[in-house]
């Protein structure tokens, strides 16, 4: 590039007490009117970057659009008529770009610079704003540091894990490994076996297919990158016994998939099918081939739902369901009908926006809530199945019952279809953790810029700020990242962890950990950032 990325803007320290947010921050008519109307090209504006919170990716398409399309990007904030941030907090964005000056310029998200581009022209920056103005100081809240993420994030030191650990917390596995391959083969293993509630043995391959993700750059291979070519690497591994090895060893040897047979299978076909309906286990995609069904019309039929090409378009708006058992046939209901917008992969952008629309609510209903999207797009997939979005409140016995308020509001402005509300269960009865959920089907408003009236799974939990970081790392997973955190505090410090906190297990007491790092410190491992938990394929 001809240009040198800038660097952030220096810190200085806040005087303020707030960091709210909200869909409009402070623009001076003047130079809001300027870039959103008088400039009727993208070429005429100067742009600053604030690179916190963006992955590498992110930033790196951000800085091609901008060196495109865009007058100048510039190196110091002070230069620039607007300032593109991936920030909603304005005590976080305070530590780069001094408040003053951020009430002199237009702030606004990614998706501005993206959809400008596109347009060819600077679209109005306050459709755009990702922070709110100082307009409600009576309902400003003070936000305890420690629930901020820290900025920038702590490094990972790779050369201090260990690839020959059995216990995925150790161990750092990227998103996509030189070995991936063999691990999507060995997962149709475990998938199988899952199905058929073989749990033991699904546990097994899921577990090596851990080990392979995470023993990627072990002193075994050699140099990083190295792929596995012998059955040999591999028994030195952990976790892997020799039906696995033998499987790993067939597969190596000629590179031709050892899993025709299962994909062929009519049984594996349907069970894989049902099961991908939201709502439907593997007891239950058992208990319905045992009934000789094996379509989604069969499925249709059994559980009552109208033909796609019958049925009308589902209304905005639907019930609120009380469950810590789940909801059963109703929310396999709702999955048949909306299948076809649930099976559509959310790209990052749009699992943004829709953070931003519900944090936007939120705050309306209690101001100072803090938030973190967790699940796939924190380990840095491309695009998510669904969204998971953790957030607190520094006064826990102000906010009771805030999600369920949350929830209800959502409903009253018809961007959800269905919401399975789990209350907070301490006796952790269920499979469920204890902490208080909603699972929904989202619609993003009309009024937001990524409208496509496309159905999204949304998942909100509320975690008290005493575990708002075990839930963070919970909720962010792998599901064998956490699964290993569970299993070496309980053999390791005869510890329990789980989202809803850690305890001692001999007299319980209870742990609070103040950030997301401590975590990982009480309970004596590295610590490895999210981009590095991939132990799943």
């Amino acid at each position: 590039m001809p240009f040198k990325r800038p660097a952030p803007y220096p810190h200085r320290e806040s005087s303020s007490q707030s960091h709210s947010e909200s869909s409009t921050p402070y623009l001076p008519p003047s130079k809001h009117a300027r870039i959103s109307t008088s400039a009727n090209s993208l070429a005429r504006v100067k742009l600053y970057i604030v690179q916190a919170k963006f992955d590498s990716s992110t930033l790196s398409e951000l800085f091609l659009l901008a060196e495109k399309h865009a007058g100048r990007l510039c190196r110091d904030a002070k230069d620039a008529d607007v300032i593109v941030t991936a920030i909603s907090m304005r005590r976080r964005f305070e530590r780069h770009i001094p408040w003053e000056l951020a009430k002199a310029k237009a702030v606004v998200n990614p998706q501005w610079l993206r959809e400008s581009a596109k347009a060819g022209k600077p679209l109005p920056c306050g459709d755009y704003a990702a922070l709110q103005d100082l307009r409600t100081p009576n309902t400003q809240i003070d936000i305890p540091s420690n629930l901020l993420p820290p900025d920038p994030s702590f490094p990972t030191d790779i050369a201090k894990l260990d690839y020959a650990s059995r216990y995925a917390c150790q161990r750092p596995s990227p998103l996509v490994c030189p070995n991936q391959s063999l691990a999507k083969e060995l997962d149709i293993m475990r998938r199988s076996r899952a199905l058929e509630g073989e749990e033991r043995s699904a546990l097994s391959y899921a577990r090596a297919i851990s080990v392979i993700k995470g023993a990627h750059n072990s002193r075994i291979y050699g140099a990083y990158p190295h792929r596995i070519t012998s059955a040999h690497q591999v028994s030195k591994l952990p976790c892997i016994g020799t039906k696995i090895e033998a499987s790993v060893m067939a597969y190596t040897a000629d590179r031709r998939s050892q899993t025709e047979t299962i994909l062929k299978s009519e049984r594996f076909q349907a069970l894989s099918l049902f099961s991908s309906i939201y709502g439907i286990g593997p007891t239950t995609a058992r208990k319905l081939c045992s009934l000789g069904l094996r379509s989604l019309d069969d499925l249709e039929i059994y559980y009552g739902v109208e033909r796609a090409s019958q049925r009308p378009s589902l209304a905005q708006g639907g019930d609120i369901v009380e469950s810590n058992e789940g909801l059963g046939d109703s929310w396999i209901r709702i999955a048949l009908e909306l299948r076809e917008d649930l099976a559509i992969q959310i790209p990052r952008a749009e699992v943004e926006e829709m953070s931003r629309v519900v944090m936007d609510e939120l705050d309306e209903l209690e101001p100072g809530c803090v938030s973190t999207i967790v699940g796939g797009y924190r380990r840095g997939k491309s695009e998510s199945s669904d969204v998971d979005i953790v957030f607190t409140h520094p006064d826990a016995e102000r906010v009771k019952g805030l999600c369920r308020r949350l929830v209800r509001r959502l409903h009253e402005h018809g961007m959800y279809n269905l919401s399975g509300f789990h209350g907070h269960n301490p006796l952790r009865n269920t499979h469920w953790d204890s902490l208080e959920k909603a699972l929904t089907v989202f619609t993003l408003p009309k009024s937001s810029s990524l409208h496509n009236g496309i159905r999204r799974r949304l998942d909100l939990i509320f975690a008290p700020p005493e575990v708002y970081w075990t839930a963070v790392i919970g909720w962010t997973g792998s599901i064998m990242f956490q699964r290993d955190i569970r299993q070496w505090s309980k053999d390791k410090l005869a510890m329990k962890f789980d989202s809803s906190g850690i305890t001692r297990r001999y007299d319980s007491k209870a742990f609070y950990p103040k950030t997301e790092k401590e975590v990982f410190d009480l309970l004596r491992l590295e610590w490895i950032d999210p981009m590095w938990r991939n132990a799943d394929v």
